[in-house]
């Protein structure tokens, strides 16, 4: 089962640096705010889809949800317009070791506080030396 996960993660790693290159290059077209807002309505309508294909049962702002629950909207136009921003001045490789590493820092914190309703997974010196070699990876990209 975890094995499906992890693929999946890897999936979505692909998609990451996809997405980011095109919306950089739809970038250089039409400008950012619009290449950001055509990707959101292509977004938006795969996520209706989805929603009607599954049933359509929930609403969208479930009773007792946190303000935090709603984040991932905020984080997902930030790391949108950021990466459309940073690939084209940085190249795809080394713009996405530096995400790797930014998510990398930040979901170690999330785990060992257990944020956003995450379940809570202490700090390690094997997990701080994950960490430390996704620093090591971005620094030979860089050479």
């Amino acid at each position: 089962m975890k094995l499906g996960f992890a693929a999946l993660a890897v999936a979505a790693g692909v998609a990451v640096s996809i997405q980011a290159s095109a919306n950089a290059q739809l970038a250089r077209f039409g400008g950012l705010g619009p290449a950001l807002v055509t990707n959101t309505a292509i977004v938006l309508a795969a996520a209706v889809a989805l929603w009607l294909a599954t049933g359509a049962n929930a609403g969208f702002f479930p009773a007792g949800a946190p303000w935090t629950a709603y984040l991932g909207g905020f984080c997902g136009f930030a790391m949108l317009a950021a990466a459309a921003l940073a690939f084209p001045k940085l190249g795809a490789a080394w713009a996405v070791a530096l995400i790797v590493l930014g998510q990398a820092a930040a979901a170690l914190a999330i785990d060992h506080f257990g944020l956003l309703g995450m379940e809570r997974i202490a700090l390690t010196p094997q997990r701080v030396a994950g960490a430390a070699l996704v620093l090591a990876g971005v620094g030979l990209l860089r050479l």
